[in-house]
C-alpha cells in the first residue's frame, strides 16, 4: 500500500511568504493597500484550507475502505487514525472559535455586500446580553471573509484579546499555544518513530526574531502583540492550515503501516515542492515534482510548461525557470505514469508562484532627514534576505554609511559632509552568492539647527529673579527640538552687562559668570535687563553661530 505525505502546498507557501512580506511592510506604514493585501492573503488561505479539508476527507475515505476490506489487519491503525482526527478537529475548532470570538469582540455586527444584486446583509455578532454569537461570526467570515472586519488596522483589541495586558499577560494566544504543544505531544505518542514523517510546522515553543524590538521574543508576543487585526486573523488561518497538514501526514503515515503491498491508493497524486514561491525579480524559480505511491523501480516523464523532463533515481523531476518579470506566474505540467496494462496515463499538475520586484526598506530611526556632521542612525533590510547578505553604499558621495557598532543587525550610521540630497543604494545576495540591486532611497541632508543661548532653562526674553541667575551662575548653548544627543557646545568667551549700571561690558571666558559679573548682577534692580552678547559656538557640522540673550530681572 502506498502513502502520500502532504507537505505544505506551493500555493500555501506563496500565501505564507506574502504574509511575511506584508508583515515587514507594517514597519513602514499600514496603508490601505497593505490591509487589502492581508485580506487577499487571508481569504486565499481560507480557500486553501478548504482544499486541504477535501484532501483529508479523501484520505480518510480510502483508509475506511481498507478497514472495511480487512478489519483485523487495518483495525489498530484505523483506531489511531480516528484519534488523530478527533484531536485535530478539537484543535482546529479551538482556533476557529478564537477567530470568531475575536470578531465578536471588535464589533457588534457584520455587514456583507451581496454583489449579485448590490444589496447588504447584516449579521448580528452579539446577543441581547452582549454575549458573543460564535456561529453567527462563523457564517459572516464564511460569506464575507476578512472584509467584514471594520477596523482591520486596529492593534489594541488584538493585543488585549490574544496577548493580554499587565506584567503576566494571559490572552487567548497562551491558551492556543498550550493546546498546540499538547497536540504535537499526542501526535508523537501515537506515531512513535514514524512521527518523523509528520511535517510539524507548529513551532510555537521556539522564540522568534522580532525586527521591531530587535530581539528574540516568545511566539505569542511575536505574532499577537501590537499587531493589526488583519494580521491576527491571517496567523490563525495559517495555524489551521498547519494543523491540517500535520493531520494529513499523520493519517498517511498510519495508512502506510498496514502494508506496502496489499493496499494501494486508487489515484496517482502529483506533488510539487518549490524551493520558494516568492522570487525576487531576476532570481530563479525551481520546483521538484513527484508522484504519490511512487515505484522506485520505474521512472516517469513530465512535460512542464513545454519542457520535456525525466525523473531521476529519487523519483523526482526538477523544473527551473529564470524570473525576469514580476507578477504571478503559473506552472502547468502533465505527468506520464506507466501503466502495467497499457500506455502511460497522463496526470495534470498546476502551480503558481509570485515574482516580486527588488525592494529595500530604508527606515531612518530618528526622522525623515539626516543632519550633516553627525552620526544619523538608519535601519536597512530586504524582505526575505538575511542582513549579512545585504550591502549598502552611497554612490552619490557627500556622505558615508557604516554599520552601527552598538546596534543590531541591519542598523547603520550615516554621516553627511554636505547639504542637499544623497542616495542610499541597497544590494543583496538573494541567491546567497551574487549581489543584485534591491533599490535605493533619496534622503535630504540638512544643517544642524542654530543653538539657543540659555541660563539654566531660562532663555532670552524670560523674566527671572537675580537669585535664580546667581544660583545657576553659568550660561550654555542648547539644542532645542532636536532629536539627537550632541556633546556640550564649547563657549570660548562672552560679554555681560546690566542695563542702567553705567558700566562697560564685562568680558568672561568659558561658561561661568565671574565675580565681577555676579557683583553687577547682585546690585541690579527689578526691571533692569541682563544682556549677554558675543557668544560664539560651533556645531558639529562646522558652522559657527553668534548667540545673544536678554533677561529681565523680576
Amino acid at each position: 500500500m502506498g502513502a502520500t505525505n502532504c507537505p505544505e502546498t506551493p500555493r500555501q507557501k506563496m500565501i505564507g511568504m506574502m504574509y511575511l512580506v506584508y508583515t515587514a511592510l507594517l514597519a513602514l506604514n499600514v496603508s490601505a493597500e497593505i490591509l487589502t493585501g492581508f485580506v487577499t492573503v487571508g481569504n486565499a488561505m481560507d480557500e486553501s484550507n478548504k482544499n486541504i479539508s477535501i484532501k483529508l476527507a479523501d484520505s480518510y475515505n480510502k483508509f475506511h475502505d481498507a478497514y472495511d476490506n480487512n478489519p483485523d489487519k487495518v483495525g489498530d491503525q484505523w483506531k489511531k487514525a480516528q484519534t488523530v482526527k478527533s484531536i485535530s478537529d478539537s484543535l482546529i475548532q479551538a482556533i476557529d472559535d478564537a477567530q470568531c470570538e475575536f470578531v465578536c469582540l471588535v464589533q457588534k455586527q457584520a455587514v456583507i455586500v451581496v454583489h449579485d444584486n448590490n444589496t447588504k446583509r447584516t449579521i448580528p455578532l452579539r446577543d441581547s446580553d452582549g454575549k458573543p454569537m460564535l456561529d453567527s461570526a462563523r457564517v459572516a467570515l464564511r460569506d464575507g471573509g476578512l472584509s467584514i472586519i471594520d477596523k482591520l488596522d486596529n492593534t489594541d483589541d488584538g493585543t488585549r484579546f490574544f496577548y493580554g495586558k499587565g506584567e503576566t499577560p494571559n490572552g487567548k494566544a497562551f491558551e492556543l499555544k498550550n493546546k498546540i504543544i499538547d497536540y504535537k505531544r499526542q501526535i508523537k505518542n501515537l506515531l512513535g518513530e514514524d512521527s518523523i514523517n509528520v511535517k510539524m510546522a507548529l513551532n510555537v515553543e521556539q522564540d522568534q526574531w522580532n525586527d521591531h524590538e530587535k530581539k528574540m521574543v516568545p511566539w505569542e508576543q511575536h505574532n499577537f502583540h501590537s499587531t493589526i487585526a488583519a494580521a491576527d486573523m491571517v496567523v490563525l488561518s495559517r495555524l489551521k492550515a498547519e494543523v491540517m497538514n500535520a493531520e494529513f501526514d499523520a493519517i498517511n503515515s498510519l495508512y502506510a503501516r498496514v502494508s506496502a503491498d496489499d493496499y494501494k491508493f486508487d489515484k496517482v497524486s502529483v506533488l510539487g515542492r518549490p524551493s520558494s514561491t516568492y522570487i525576487i525579480q531576476g532570481g530563479r524559480y525551481e520546483t521538484k515534482i513527484n508522484i504519490g505511491a511512487y515505484d522506485s523501480r520505474a521512472s516517469f516523464e513530465a512535460e512542464v510548461n513545454g519542457q520535456r523532463l525525466t525523473s531521476d533515481e529519487n523519483g523526482t523531476v526538477t523544473y527551473s525557470a529564470i524570473c525576469n518579470t514580476p507578477g504571478e506566474k503559473r506552472i502547468h505540467a502533465k505527468i506520464y505514469v506507466k501503466n502495467d496494462n497499457g500506455p502511460a496515463e497522463a496526470y495534470e499538475f498546476d502551480d503558481v508562484y509570485f515574482v516580486a520586484e527588488p525592494v529595500a526598506v530604508v527606515s531612518l530611526t530618528k526622522m525623515n532627514v539626516v543632519y550633516a556632521g553627525i552620526d544619523n542612525p538608519v535601519s536597512i533590510s530586504v524582505p526575505g534576505v538575511a542582513s549579512h547578505l545585504i550591502n549598502v553604499s552611497i554612490p552619490t558621495g557627500g556622505a558615508t554609511i557604516t554599520k552601527d557598532p552598538s546596534g543590531k543587525a541591519g542598523d547603520y550610521l550615516i554621516r553627511a559632509n554636505k547639504l542637499g540630497k544623497i542616495t542610499v543604494q541597497v544590494d543583496a545576495k538573494t541567491d546567497g552568492k551574487n549581489l543584485r540591486s534591491m533599490g535605493n532611497k533619496e534622503i535630504r541632508v540638512k544643517k544642524i539647527p542654530k543653538p539657543v543661548l540659555k541660563i539654566g532653562n531660562f532663555k532670552s526674553g524670560d523674566v527671572v529673579t537675580k537669585a535664580e541667575l546667581l544660583a545657576i551662575g553659568q550660561i550654555r548653548a542648547a539644542m532645542e527640538d532636536f532629536d539627537f544627543q550632541l556633546p556640550a557646545l564649547n563657549i570660548a568667551s562672552f560679554d555681560f552687562n546690566v542695563s542702567g549700571s553705567q558700566k562697560m561690558d564685562i568680558t568672561g571666558t568659558g561658561r561661568a559668570l565671574n565675580p565681577e559679573m555676579k557683583s553687577m548682577l547682585n546690585n541690579a534692580k527689578r526691571g533692569q535687563k541682563v544682556t549677554i552678547t558675543n557668544v560664539v559656538v560651533k556645531t558639529p557640522d562646522g558652522v559657527t553661530h553668534n548667540l545673544d540673550a536678554t533677561f529681565r530681572i523680576k
